[in-house]
């Protein structure tokens, strides 16, 4: 049984009131009689009007309590369990990494908590959800001990979530009558879809790690970290280098000023390609390793085609891109620096730069407003200093993309497909100031990047953790699948296969660690992920809160029923109201005197 009205016992204070009025006892009157037989009979009244005297028990005593007993049974609204009731009940775990700090806790409270959520229902079922609607139910069932097995195997590793969505889907999953229930390390004033709120978080002081770069420095290789203090006091902490044999260099103390950033550095090992930079830990683990591997860019051959004329402008091109390497031919060039001869008219096969070759001086500079059409190599470049004399030109292809114009006259072109791009300067460039151009060399090199970015060879960076992997590899029905290959720094080595189509979903692992990507026996990614959100390292916002309440109203009124007898008690009251008037009105008697 549950009383659904609690504030009814306030009736209850009505026993004492009753108590205390009969307490009070009314002035004696004096009337002559002529016999004294009546006096054995007389009560004994007050002599001095109404005042507390003493206590004298009464059937209208009793039946007035009786009443206001009744009275207050009827107020809090008995109702008893059904006993074909279930409590349903959702809980949305807010799985961004700062909830790492506070898992254990969590858990905790779910277990005192949660076998409480049943209720007055005869049994509950229980549905676990990630606060991240694209990720698959963590529980849903009956069994209390397999859902905190379950919530073993959980780990909040996204970034900032909104859990309004998830709140949705699990309010539309336990319809209006369940409970939902929204575990998170930060407490809210108010939460969408009648949620409610279980906060376990904490203030914590926090150092990590916010980012890595590499430089070459006297023949060595030189990695570059950024540690910052999001919290509110100074702290000390101290780093190491840490080798994939288990060997560490000696520690280094450092000293962090609240929210600022501190520079760690050191020589990549000879001979080592992967590593780890840790700092001393502290209440959030994520952010104290630094996974890192030796950075191996893809190299872009290039080769300059013979010409005396371009040489020297084929040179400065190609020592302004970087990761150049030279290439033995056209052939095994991924991009080809070229200069068009009408009398050869032929154009090169792969990918390449293309550059008209007039043997004449040229005519006049041309004349007309120069236009550049909307596209991602020419976005934020200007052309308008631009001169240009009259030169031998290739004839625009219907399938040829216009990038710069002058008049009519078509002044570089995009030619070719995904297969094979070319990029044409349709004009001498040594009869204009091109070469003099910014926009002129940041477009050659824009082109070049979109070539390297396309080329399918092995390279090696350091990623943020759930990190879009954008790489190229192989396509079509006979390409085989991508397969991932994770080492997190703490944990067992999975291994995960993707599908060829499906390679769009395709992240950096969400642990940080080391993991490689290969497409049949070719490696395309040796990478590392370290964690670099910033917002979920800080924890000055961080506190606990537990506002469940089992016993909602909705949830209530399903799961039990009503005191059928609820009608009986009220007659009952009625009467004990009515006989305790009548023996009040009856008891009145009147004393004798002689």
């Amino acid at each position: 049984m549950i009383f659904s009205n609690l504030a009814g016992l306030w009736a209850l204070l009505g026993i004492p009131l009753v108590v205390l009025i009969h307490f009070l006892q009314r002035k004696a009157k004096t009337v002559p009689v002529s016999t004294l037989f009546l006096l054995e009979q007389t009560q004994r009244d007050s002599l001095s009007g109404r005042r507390l005297d003493r206590f004298t028990p009464s059937v209208p005593l009793w039946l007035q309590i009786l009443f206001v007993i009744l009275l207050a049974w009827l107020l809090v609204e008995p109702r008893y369990p059904r006993t074909d009731s279930v409590q349903r009940v959702a809980v949305v775990l807010d799985s961004s990494a700062s909830m790492q700090a506070f898992r254990q806790p969590l858990l905790d409270a779910l277990a005192r908590r949660l076998p409480a959520m049943q209720g007055a229902a005869s049994e509950s079922e229980f549905l676990v959800l990630d606060s991240d609607p694209e990720q698959p139910r963590i529980y849903a069932g009956k069994s209390l001990p397999e859902l905190f097995a379950a919530l073993g195997k959980w780990q909040p590793q996204s970034g900032t979530l909104d859990p309004s969505a998830a709140l949705r889907i699990a309010r539309s999953l336990v319809a209006r009558e369940g409970l939902v229930i929204y575990a998170t390390d930060t407490p809210q004033e108010s939460l969408p879809f009648d949620a409610q709120l279980l906060a376990v978080g904490a203030l914590l002081e926090n150092v990590g790690f916010t980012g890595v770069s590499f430089a070459e420095e006297q023949g060595a290789l030189v990695w570059k970290a950024l540690i910052r203090n999001h919290g509110t006091t100074i702290q000390d902490r101290s780093w190491q280098f840490l080798l994939p044999d288990g060997s560490r260099s000696q520690p280094v103390a450092v000293r962090i000023e609240p929210g600022r950033l501190v520079q760690l550095q050191g020589a990549f090992p000879a001979g080592e390609n992967l590593g780890q930079v840790v700092l001393s830990a502290d209440g959030f683990a994520a952010d104290d390793v630094l996974p890192i591997v030796r950075p191996q860019p893809k190299p872009l051959l290039t080769f300059p085609a013979a010409s005396e004329k371009y040489a020297d402008i084929f040179a400065r091109l190609i020592g302004s891109l970087q990761g150049t390497q030279p290439a033995a031919d056209d052939s095994a060039a991924d991009l080809s620096f070229v200069a068009y001869d009408p009398l050869a008219p032929a154009l090169p096969a792969g990918h390449s730069i293309i550059f008209m070759d007039d043997s004449t001086r040229g005519g006049q500079y041309l004349r007309g407003g120069i236009v550049a059409e909307r596209h991602a190599l020419l976005d934020g470049l200007n052309w308008q200093a631009l001169l240009v004399r009259e030169t031998i030109h290739l004839d625009k292809d219907p399938t040829d993309q216009v990038l710069l114009w002058q008049g009519e006259l078509p002044l570089i072109l995009l030619r070719g497909d995904a297969g094979t791009q070319q990029l044409v300067f349709n004009f001498d460039i040594t009869l204009s100031n091109a070469d003099r151009l910014p926009a002129f060399v940041v477009l050659v090199n824009r082109f070049a990047q979109r070539i390297l970015k396309a080329k399918i060879a092995p390279h090696a960076q350091v990623y943020e953790t759930a990190e879009p992997l954008d790489f190229p590899h192989r396509l079509g029905t006979e390409a085989a699948p991508l397969v991932l290959v994770e080492q997190p720094v703490s944990g067992a080595q999975q291994r995960s296969v993707l599908p060829v189509s499906q390679r769009q979903h395709l992240q950096a692992p969400r642990r940080p660690g080391h993991f490689t990507v290969t497409q049949g026996e070719e490696t395309l990614i040796e990478g590392a992920t370290f964690f670099a959100d910033s917002r979920e390292a800080v924890f000055s916002a961080t506190g606990a809160s537990d506002l469940l309440d089992p016993a909602a109203g909705s949830a209530v009124q399903r799961q039990t029923r009503q005191d059928h007898l609820w009608r009986l008690w009220v007659l009952a009251a009625l009467a004990a109201l009515l006989v305790a008037w009548h023996f009040t009105k009856n008891s009145a008697r009147i004393p004798a005197t002689a």
